[in-house]
């Protein structure tokens, strides 16, 4: 639809950008909501790995494998979901005190930090974790490095040739 143009002239711009404010807090909303997602997906990665690995920790169990490696990747998936839950812990506290005490304000940039390191930690911890699992599934000849005698080609000795008197 079409304004006349003597329409355009009575219309206050003022009124235009009203209509395009923001909420001030939906930007701290949408942060808060990413955060919180990837903290839960941390949490959650973590957590089912554990899981997986209790179930083939108690199969390993039964077959008389060995369990200490299974075990130890266990307990680092189980430390990277403790972190996890650590960065949420540290980010409502950070929170909390932006919201009751704004007066400080020293305190919001190193929670925000140690949020953001415990996370990252929490991930490092699923990583580790996962490569620990690997180890410990693998074969022995696999997961070892190959010694030096296995790689290094034996030397061959040439064949010994006749010797021709010389003329």
């Amino acid at each position: 639809m079409t304004v006349p143009p003597g329409r355009r002239e009575e219309i206050d711009v003022r009124e235009e950008l009203d209509v395009v404010s923001i909420d001030p807090l939906f930007l701290e909303r949408q942060r808060n909501r990413y955060a919180s997602r990837g903290v839960a997906y941390v949490v959650l990665l973590n957590g089912v790995a554990a899981i997986a690995l209790l179930v083939a920790l108690a199969h390993a169990t039964s077959t008389g494998g060995n369990i200490k490696p299974i075990a130890d990747a266990m307990m680092v998936f189980g430390a990277g979901a403790a972190l996890g839950l650590t960065s949420a812990f540290v980010a409502y506290l950070g929170r909390t005190f932006r919201l009751e005490r704004p007066a400080l304000k020293s305190w919001r940039r190193p929670l925000r930090w140690l949020a953001v390191a415990a996370a990252i930690a929490g991930t490092a911890c699923f990583l580790g974790g996962l490569n620990m699992a690997r180890i410990a599934v693998l074969p022995k000849e696999a997961a070892s490095p190959p010694s030096a005698a296995q790689t290094s080609p034996k030397p061959t000795e040439p064949s010994p040739q006749p010797h021709q008197p010389t003329p």
